[in-house]
C-alpha cells in the first residue's frame, strides 16, 4: 500500500513539475526567445517565413546617443543600488538572524514591508515625497527609491544563508578571543559570502530591469526601461527589440551566475 501511494505521489509531482515548466516555457521563455529572434530580423515588420538575419539594429542601438545615455544612466543607478543595498541588506540580515532584541519579529515585518506594495504605488508615493522635501528628480532620487525596495529583498536572501550558520561556531570564535570586528570579518562574513553574492546579483538584476520607480523619480534622465516605454508610445521601431534584448542578455548572464553559486554551494554541502 505504501509503495503504491509513493508511486502515485511521485507521478503526480512529476506531472505538476512538467506542467509548471510548460507554463514557464509558454508564457516566459517563448516570448523572450521571440524577442531575441526579432532583434536580428532585417525588416521593419517581423515575419518568420521570410526571415533575414542582420546585426543592423544592434549597430543602430549602440550608435544612438540617447540609447547610450540611457544605458549609462541605468548603470549609474544600478551600481550604487547594488553596493548600498548589499551592505544594508547584509547588515540587517546578520542583525536579525544572530541577535535577540525587543520587537525582533516586528522589525522583520517592517523591513520587508516595501516588498508587499505594488511598485507603481511606491514610485508614485516616493515622487510626491521627493518633491515635498526638495529632493527633486534625477539619478539620486531614483537610487534612494530603489534602495527602499531592493534592500529588504537582499536582507531576505542573505538571511536564508545566515540562518544556516551553527551558533556554536560563533561561540567558539568568541571563546578563542575574537572581538566583534574579527568575528564578522573572519567568521560570519565568509560563511554568508555565497548569500551576499546572490543578494548582490538579485539587487543588480532588479535595479537593471526596474521601470516603475525610475519612471516616477528619474525625471528627464532616461533609463533604458523608460527609453523603451517612451519609444513604444511613439510607435514601434525594430531597434526596440535589439535594446530590449541587450537588457535580457545582461540579466540572463547574472541569473546564470546566481545558479552557478547555488550549485557550488550544494556541491560543497553548504
Amino acid at each position: 500500500m505504501s509503495t503504491r501511494t509513493f508511486s502515485f505521489g511521485g507521478r503526480s509531482s512529476g506531472w505538476i513539475w512538467y506542467g509548471y515548466v510548460s507554463l514557464v516555457a509558454l508564457f516566459l521563455v517563448i516570448p523572450l526567445v521571440s524577442l531575441v529572434i526579432a532583434s536580428f530580423y532585417d525588416g521593419r515588420f517581423f515575419s518568420i517565413v521570410d526571415y533575414q538575419f542582420t546585426l543592423g539594429w544592434y549597430n543602430a542601438a549602440l550608435s544612438s546617443g540617447s540609447i547610450r545615455r540611457a544605458f549609462t544612466n541605468t548603470l549609474f543607478i544600478s551600481i550604487p543600488v547594488t553596493v548600498l543595498s548589499t551592505v544594508i541588506g547584509t547588515a540587517a540580515a546578520l542583525a536579525y538572524t544572530r541577535y535577540e532584541f525587543p520587537y525582533r519579529e516586528s522589525f522583520k515585518l517592517i523591513a520587508l514591508l516595501p516588498i508587499f506594495f505594488p511598485l507603481i504605488l511606491l514610485g508614485l508615493g516616493m515622487s510626491m515625497w521627493a518633491s515635498q522635501i526638495g529632493l527633486g528628480y534625477g539619478l539620486v532620487p531614483s537610487i534612494v527609491g530603489e534602495l527602499v525596495w531592493i534592500s529588504p529583498i537582499v536582507m531576505f536572501v542573505v538571511s536564508i544563508t545566515a540562518l544556516g550558520i551553527d551558533p556554536n561556531i560563533e561561540e567558539a570564535a568568541r571563546d578563542l578571543g575574537a572581538d566583534t570586528v574579527t568575528l564578522y570579518r573572519r567568521v560570519l562574513l565568509p560563511l554568508v559570502a555565497d548569500g551576499v553574492v546572490s543578494g548582490a546579483i538579485f539587487a543588480f538584476v532588479l535595479s537593471w530591469n526596474n521601470y516603475y520607480i525610475v519612471s516616477y523619480l528619474s525625471g528627464p534622465q532616461s533609463t533604458i526601461t523608460t527609453w523603451i516605454h517612451g519609444r513604444m508610445t511613439q510607435g514601434f521601431t525594430p531597434v526596440v527589440p535589439a535594446v530590449a534584448s541587450l537588457i535580457f542578455y545582461v540579466s540572463i548572464l547574472l541569473v546564470v551566475g546566481a545558479i552557478v553559486i547555488e550549485y557550488r554551494k550544494d556541491d560543497s554541502g553548504g
